[in-house]
């Protein structure tokens, strides 16, 4: 009898640690390191707050939300992806995640499949693929079928640094980008 209750000690002692370094796989930055193991299955990520992408979904039926995780045990930013979500859905969507990370210290989960749209061809070079995760199911058939695209700057960049997005030609819709044929280089 007392040995069982010995073992049962010893076993928990033992899990409780993994059980504690699960908590950081659930970031964008697992995500994308582990790409090529995650590719094509469900992830689940702990969701800070998203933003909202600042171009137009080249798919009516899409919208796509920048989500930010928090590494839920250190309570230290986990890095950011695409989310690509029913366009229905948008409003609650940012609703339920929060929109800013002001006065949250706390995360909501989200789960979806982890693909990577295919980059264009801009004349010099194939893009690279951009990483997102899928809640709607119907990534994976426009991809194949050819119809989604896109780039860091959002579908129908040219490449040129100038960006087709409303949101300034920079980064992932957060910042302009630096140097380029539209802006001084770094000094």
């Amino acid at each position: 009898m007392k040995t069982t209750h010995i073992l049962t000690i010893i076993l928990l002692a033992a899990a409780a640690p993994l059980s504690i370094a699960g908590d950081s796989k659930r970031t964008a930055e697992y995500t994308i390191v582990n790409s090529a193991e995650l590719e094509g299955k469900e992830v689940t990520l702990d969701v800070a707050f998203v933003k909202p992408v600042q171009w137009k979904s080249p798919i009516p039926e899409l919208a796509f939300f920048h989500a930010l995780t928090i590494d839920r045990r250190d309570k230290k930013p986990g890095g950011h992806i695409l989310v690509a979500i029913a366009a229905s859905e948008s409003a609650s969507f940012a609703k339920k995640y929060g929109m800013d990370f002001e006065g949250r210290n706390e995360s909501n989960t989200l789960r979806g499949t982890l693909l990577a749209a295919p980059g264009r061809e801009d004349g010099k070079a194939l893009r690279p693929r951009i990483w997102f995760i899928d809640t709607t199911g119907t990534a994976l058939e426009l991809i194949k079928e050819k119809k989604l695209e896109l780039t860091d700057e959002g579908p129908g960049d040219t490449g040129d640094g100038a960006g087709d997005s409303a949101g300034g030609g920079g980064g992932p819709g957060f910042a302009p980008r630096r140097g380029g044929p539209n802006g001084p280089g770094p000094r």
